[in-house]
């Protein structure tokens, strides 16, 4: 189910909470969906970033995880919390600009094809972020590939993550 920042200090340490939202580039007004949310460890933080005008929507297949973000983000008028079938992304076309796949890549059935589902979803400037321990980076840079995203850039400064950023080759 993931982290609540500030529960444990060596995970905070290590996901650096600050610099990775930082990272993501997300400006006033845009719309993230933060697939596989669990307990919405990086959600209050892009709520921030996209601020009153933009919108977060958290995504989770876990019914307890969903439940306990609701209660964590009550009152935040720009984010919503969603649960969605393990092999359905729920979420509408063309409506992000940034999609953050979280620690979240290893659970999907088949990568190739949640990120083949995913690219509908995004804007035509619209980015995926994935960010997860570094050792599982090549079977996601090969799923990426094989469902038609390029890596459009990386973000290394962080102790144990990667943070990819991918773009569809083609326009979806």
């Amino acid at each position: 189910m993931g982290g609540i920042e500030g529960v444990d200090a060596a995970y905070d340490r290590s996901r650096q909470p600050a610099r990775f939202v930082a990272a993501l580039g997300l400006t006033p007004g845009q719309r993230v969906a933060d697939v596989g949310a669990g307990l919405g460890y990086f959600t209050q933080r892009l709520a921030e970033a996209v601020g009153p005008t933009g919108q977060v929507v958290a995504t989770d297949i876990n019914d307890e995880a969903i439940q306990r973000l609701r209660a964590r983000v009550l009152g935040r008028k720009n984010v919503e919390v969603r649960k969605v079938a393990p092999d359905a992304p729920g979420l509408e076309a063309g409506a992000y600009d940034l999609i953050l796949l979280s620690e979240v890549d290893h659970f999907f059935g088949d990568r190739v094809d949640y990120l083949t589902r995913l690219r509908p979803a995004l804007t035509p400037q619209g980015r995926i972020a994935v960010t997860h321990l570094r050792a599982m980076r090549p079977p996601l840079v090969a799923a990426a590939q094989s469902a038609g995203y390029a890596i459009v850039s990386e973000y290394s400064d962080l102790p144990d993550h990667y943070l990819l950023f991918l773009r569809p080759v083609v326009s979806p």
